[in-house]
């Protein structure tokens, strides 16, 4: 998600903020271990075993099933958010979604994780084109997701797909979801584009930023906003073991804003 808007800052003042930002939450979120020679950390045991070190990924079409080793990145995250679809039509092939829109591995990306325990939230990419369009989407995602009973809905914001009125477009997506009981609703998006385009986020359970610094595939920067966000998108460049490509990374800052988002690391019954 969300790639042509972000600009890598200069090598070096990536490298500076990297080591001050990495000094920094080693300090809030993890505990030295004393008895250690070289000084290695050893990580603070959290509420059912969730180790804020992992990150949380969000995947789609793109990555696709057949060259995911589940068993594998099951073991290296905390949570997965899964693409369900971008807006209702295609006006183009395209490898990833179906002509009406769904995701292509959607189905296969959430039955896999949840198979394994791993907590499933889910996102739309917002493309309503008037008020009734942002409705039909809203349906569509919620008849394809609601069966998987996932911890949260995200409306993917990135980009300006009404003339006039969009904040009432997102708004009416949004309650649309509530009207058909979906509960947990977020948005995401990046700080910048809430102030250019003056969009009113307070209705929502939660804000999900993406803002990348040099994009290294690792957090070296956070956002400088007065946005209160509960997670952050912060590389499109991360790797881990079982899959070959690039990953989108995210992580929460603390337990709370995990529990909030992922029930607690519990399945959603």
């Amino acid at each position: 998600m969300m790639r042509k808007h972000l600009k890598p800052p200069g090598i070096l003042m990536a490298l500076i903020l990297s080591l001050a930002l990495a000094a920094f939450f080693v300090e809030l979120n993890i505990a030295k271990d004393d008895s250690a020679e070289d000084s290695t950390v050893t990580k603070v045991t959290l509420n059912n075993g969730v180790d804020l070190n992992k990150p949380i990924i969000d995947i789609s079409g793109w990555q696709l099933p057949s060259e995911m080793d589940y068993d594998t990145l099951s073991q290296q995250v905390n949570g997965v958010i899964v693409r369900v679809q971008h807006g209702i039509s295609m006006k183009k092939k395209n490898n990833a979604a179906f002509q009406n829109g769904k995701d292509k591995a959607m189905d296969t990306h959430i039955q896999e994780f949840q198979k394994r325990n791993v907590p499933v939230a889910v996102y739309a990419y917002v493309n309503g084109k008037s008020e009734k369009e942002m409705r039909e989407e809203a349906n569509e995602f919620y008849e394809r997701a609601e069966k998987y009973k996932p911890t949260y809905w995200w409306l993917d914001v990135e980009e300006v797909t009404m003339k006039s009125d969009f904040n009432q477009g997102i708004e009416a997506f949004r309650d649309e979801l509530i009207k058909l009981g979906a509960k947990n609703i977020g948005i995401y998006t990046q700080d910048w584009f809430i102030t250019a385009n003056q969009l009113d986020v307070t209705p929502y359970n939660s804000i999900w930023l993406a803002h990348y610094g040099g994009d290294t595939g690792y957090w070296d920067t956070s956002p400088d906003t007065t946005i209160k966000y509960d997670l952050h998108q912060y590389t499109s460049r991360g790797r881990l073991n079982g899959f070959a490509g690039d990953l989108d990374f995210n992580r929460v800052s603390n337990i709370e804003d995990y529990n909030k988002l992922f029930n607690h690391g519990e399945p959603i019954k």
